[in-house]
Parts: structure tokens; C-alpha cells; sequence
């Protein structure tokens, strides 16, 4: 290394968009975060805050401007300030306990967890910092369009390897993977943030915001699982179960990757949907609205889990009768075998020219599937139940299935959040059951990747839902008069 780290500038780096996202979620959740507002703040905050940083520096090399960390740092600081300044004018709110006193079991199982997680995350840490960044996908995807773009001073342009071969210009760059160029730029603009921040680009430190990630999200489901009124002890298995998932783990340990983050936004999408839906409080809206953008401009399947999102809101939003939605989902259905037969093609904003056929789907900046049936059905049963990637949730998962279907809850219409976690693994089992992604299925580490998406909020959803599960009085107010509840 011919430079040596800022300590400051990386401090900055890393807990000023923290701050600012915070203080904007604050603002926004004031007051219907009650007694967990705080909790929630800071890991909403987490990637609001980061993802704000990435539309800045676009917004900030749009407009001509050499990147420059200080005057970066400013605008940043100065969206901090305006938020801080809007908490001021907002009415002091005193939130009530709910009057139930936690058992001391449940506390000690509470710390018991926490200190498990903080010396399973103390050693990610170590791994993350002592380790150079692999090679793999991080080097061929995302960390060269970080170092060119540090090195640079600018976003200069990255173009496929046939537009470089016929030269595209002095300053445009190429990657290995021959789709990569085209890939959502977020990613990379975090680790060009820290980078910036840090002054160098080849430290372990700069990918800290993989931890801090993992963490964040945690702090989320915690939160929400205490606000839909679980016990203590059952919110903190809830968040040990997750952040305890040994390929989450490896994505936290080996960074340089967009599959956490992808995880962490759709998860986050995911918690934020159940919370308006429960509430209809329009500052949640804000949020699963927020993190559906941010799904998209993370990787290409993130395009297709922000539209899911998108959609369940919508579905949630129309609250149509369940009648009214079968007949919805029959016309559509029929619709989109029609068009399939008759081989439909349009153009969508963003998603370019979309194409439907029954040997073939093309869907501009998704891709092209040739669409047949690979029997890999075991390589999903090899996943889940012999490898310990996902613990015991193939064991554990049928029999809270079976337990609601007893009691009748798997035969009603599903809420938006669980509907949106369906859609998700649906959408990853369609995908490499009837496309050419088998192939890559077949070594197991892309679909443990892409299964890495729903996982946690799947663990949410059912955790949320368990049918013997009471709310707290302030839930079970804030949630009366807006229907049956799912787990009820």
C-alpha cells in the first residue's frame, strides 16, 4: 500500500450518513415508532441514510463536479441539519408502557442471544478487516467500478466489452463479466463513499458498511417484532435466528458483494409493508415505497423484488374484497397466457422492450430467458436439508405450515407482506427451474445467493404471524378496524 488510512475521514464516512438517515427516519416515524422509534430509526436509518449518499454523488458528478469528500461531507451534514431542525418543530410525545413486566427469563434469554451475536459479529469484524477482499464476483461485478472511479475522481463510464473493443472513448472502462457494466451502480458508489472517506481503496476498513448492514437490519426486525407486541425473548430468537444464518454470515465476512444489501432492503420493505398495513400511517408507506427504489438500484433481480413490493402495497392499498381479487388474478393470468401465445411485445420506462412468448421472455435490462423445465429439484433439497447454509428453517418451516393450515390460516387470502415474500421465493424457484440459470444453480453458491433474498424476511413474516401470538394493547388498538388479521 503506498497510502496510509484516515481514521477521521472514515468515521466520517461511516456515521455521518448513519446520522442523517436516522434523523430523517426519526422525523418521519414521530410518533408512531413508540417505545422502539429509536431502534428503528437507526437501522432504517442505516441504509437511508447510505443510500442518500449514492444518489449525491450521481447527482454531484451529473452536474459536472470533481468528487470531493469534504464538500461531499457538507452536503450530507447539511441534510442532517434540515431534519434536525424538523424534529425541533414536532410536538414532545410521551409513550406509554404497556404495563406488562418482562419475566426474568426472558431477559436473561435476551442477553444470553445478544452476547452470541456481538461475539459472532466481533469476529466477522476481524475476518472483514484482516482479510483481503476475494476475488470472484466482488472483483468482477462491483470493487473495479470503486477503484476506477476513486482513482478518476469522477463516475467515469463503464460500457459492454463490445463497445470497448470498438472504442468507445478515452476514458470508458470495460469489466470481465460481460454483463456487469450495466449493472445498478448503488454498490459500488458505497464502496467508492468509503473510499473517498478513507483515502485509500485497498483496505479492509472500507467495507465495514457490510457489518454495519447485517447489524442494521437486525436492529429492524428486532424493533418491528417488539412493536407487533412478541415477547422479548421471542423477538431476540427472532434476531438471532437471522443474523445467525451462516451464509448471511459469509456475506458479512467476504464483502464486496450486493446480496446482502439486496436481502437487507427487501427485508426491510418487507417489515415496513406489514407496518402499514397494519397502520395505515403514512410514514411506513414512505419507507417500503424507499426501500423498493433502493431493491432496484442494487442489483437486476432487485428490479423484479422492488416491483414485487410495489405491487403487495398497491394490492394492500385497493384492500379489494377477496372475491374482487381472484377474479383479478384469474383475468391477469389469462391475460398473460394470451399474450404469450400471441407473443405480445411492448416497452416499459426503465425496463425497455419486454417480449412474451411461450419458449422465450425478454425483459430489456432483466434479460432473455429461454424458458423449458431442468429437474433441479435436488439441488434444492441438497440446500436445505443437507448443507447448514440456512440452519434448521427447512425443519422448522413445514411445521409452522402445518400448524397454521390446521388452524386454518394458510386457506385465507395472505397479507401483503406474506404475499410479497410468496412472490419473491416463487419468482427464485421459477427462475432456475425453467430458464438457463440451472446451470449456475448446480454448484449451489448462486441459488444460496439468491435465496439469501427472502430468507430473513420469510423468518419475519412467519415469526409475526404466529397464530397464538397476542398484540399489545397499543398494537391491538393501532391495528382495530382495519380487518381480520391473517394470524388471528
Amino acid at each position: 500500500m503506498t497510502e496510509t488510512l484516515s481514521l477521521p475521514g472514515l468515521l466520517v464516512a461511516l456515521v455521518l450518513p448513519w446520522a442523517t438517515g436516522t434523523l430523517w427516519v426519526r422525523w418521519l416515524l414521530h410518533p408512531d415508532g413508540g417505545r422502539f422509534s429509536l431502534l428503528l430509526s437507526l437501522g432504517y436509518g442505516f441504509f437511508a441514510g447510505i443510500f442518500a449518499v449514492t444518489l449525491i454523488v450521481r447527482a454531484w458528478d451529473a452536474a459536472g463536479l470533481a468528487l470531493n469528500f469534504t464538500l461531499l461531507s457538507a452536503v450530507v451534514a447539511a441534510l442532517g441539519a434540515a431534519a434536525l431542525l424538523l424534529q425541533r418543530t414536532l410536538p414532545r410525545v410521551t409513550v406509554q408502557g404497556t404495563g406488562i413486566r418482562t419475566p426474568p427469563w426472558q431477559l436473561a434469554v435476551a442477553a444470553v442471544l445478544l452476547g452470541l451475536l456481538g461475539w459472532r459479529y466481533i469476529t466477522l469484524a476481524q475476518e472483514l478487516l484482516l482479510r483481503p477482499l476475494f476475488a470472484w464476483d466482488a472483483w468482477m461485478n462491483w470493487a473495479p467500478k470503486a477503484i476506477v472511479w476513486f482513482h478518476q475522481g469522477a463516475l467515469v463510464e463503464f460500457v459492454s466489452p463490445e463497445q470497448w473493443e470498438q472504442g468507445a472513448g478515452e476514458n470508458a472502462y470495460t469489466l470481465g463479466n460481460r454483463q456487469s457494466w450495466d449493472y445498478p451502480p448503488t454498490v459500488p458508489l458505497i464502496q467508492l463513499w468509503v473510499m473517498l472517506g478513507a483515502g485509500i481503496w485497498d483496505h479492509g476498513a472500507i467495507y465495514l458498511p457490510w457489518l454495519l448492514a447485517a447489524l442494521s437490519m437486525g436492529a429492524v426486525l428486532f424493533g418491528h417484532m417488539r412493536l407487533a407486541g412478541l415477547p422479548l425473548a421471542l423477538s431476540s430468537a427472532g434476531c438471532y435466528l437471522v443474523l445467525s444464518l451462516p451464509f448471511m454470515n459469509v456475506h458479512t465476512a467476504l464483502p464486496g458483494y450486493a446480496d446482502l444489501w439486496q436481502a437487507a432492503a427487501f427485508t426491510l420493505g418487507v417489515c415496513a409493508l406489514f407496518e402499514w398495513r397494519r397502520t395505515r400511517h403514512r410514514s411506513w408507506a414512505c419507507l417500503w415505497v424507499l426501500m423498493a427504489v433502493m431493491c432496484t438500484q442494487l442489483k437486476v433481480p432487485g428490479i423484479v423484488l422492488g416491483l414485487v413490493i410495489i405491487g403487495c402495497g398497491l394490492r394492500a392499498w385497493l384492500d379489494l374484497r377477496p372475491r374482487t381479487e381472484l377474479v383479478v388474478l384469474v383475468a391477469g393470468v389469462l391475460a398473460l397466457v394470451l399474450a404469450m401465445l400471441f407473443e405480445v411485445s411492448f416497452y416499459l420506462p426503465y425496463l425497455g422492450e419486454v417480449s412474451l412468448d411461450t419458449r422465450k421472455l425478454v425483459v430489456g435490462r432483466i434479460g432473455s430467458f429461454d424458458v423449458q423445465y431442468h429437474p433441479v429439484g435436488h439441488v434444492f433439497v441438497d440446500t436445505f436439508l443437507q448443507m447448514i447454509n440456512w440452519n434448521l428453517l427447512a425443519y422448522l418451516l413445514p411445521l409452522f405450515l402445518l400448524y397454521a393450515l390446521l388452524r386454518g390460516r394458510l386457506l385465507r387470502p395472505p397479507p401483503a407482506e406474506v404475499l410479497a415474500v410468496a412472490l419473491a421465493a416463487l419468482l427464485i424457484v421459477s427462475v432456475f427451474f425453467f430458464t438457463g440459470y440451472y446451470r449456475p444453480a448446480l454448484n449451489f453458491a448462486t441459488l444460496n445467493r439468491a435465496l439469501l433474498y427472502p430468507i430473513p424476511a420469510l423468518i419475519f413474516v412467519c415469526l409475526v404471524h404466529l397464530p397464538a401470538m397476542r398484540p399489545t394493547p397499543r398494537s391491538a388498538h393501532r391495528s382495530a378496524g382495519l380487518g381480520a388479521d391473517w394470524s388471528r
